[in-house]
């Protein structure tokens, strides 16, 4: 559930169909035109499997407090030729979510005053887990974590 204190931005970390939740939120937030700040790193394997895309997109042109990074871990896997053409066309991130990428999007005085949401995989979780209290050093009680067993 998306906290209700407006002046704590909220920092949604998903892997894959982990970001089920936060698409509930995210409606909401635009729905309500809630003065909430959201940032949102989804990671996936690659451009196929991003979930809910063009709805983020039609949702980040409509809310100004809405801000989403696409990240991708395989490279394409196609001829030179399209990988060339396919590259330039790619607006996101390559990789996966780490202290690096977090940074170069959020500056220190959101990350001291947001609230950490991660969704996944069990291995994803724990990584981001990892990465927020011993690389970044966010207080365990600004973390919620929703596990998605089964994968």
């Amino acid at each position: 559930v998306l906290h209700q204190d407006s002046t704590n931005s909220a920092i949604f970390l998903s892997g894959g169909i982990g970001v089920t939740p936060f698409r509930s939120m995210i409606k909401y937030a635009t729905d309500m035109q809630l003065p909430v700040k959201i940032i949102m790193f989804d990671s996936n394997r690659n451009r196929n499997n991003i979930l809910f895309k063009k709805e983020f997109d039609e949702w980040a042109s409509i809310n100004k407090n809405l801000k989403i990074i696409y990240t991708i871990s395989e490279k394409d896997q196609n001829n030179e030729q399209s990988s060339l053409s396919n590259a330039n066309d790619w607006k996101g991130e390559y990789g996966r979510i780490n202290k690096a990428m977090i940074l170069k999007y959020v500056d220190t005085n959101v990350l001291n005053n947001s609230i950490f949401y991660i969704c996944g995989p069990p291995n994803m979780l724990k990584a981001m887990q990892i990465l927020l209290q011993e690389e970044l050093e966010i207080p365990k009680e600004r973390i919620k974590v929703e596990e998605f067993t089964g994968y």
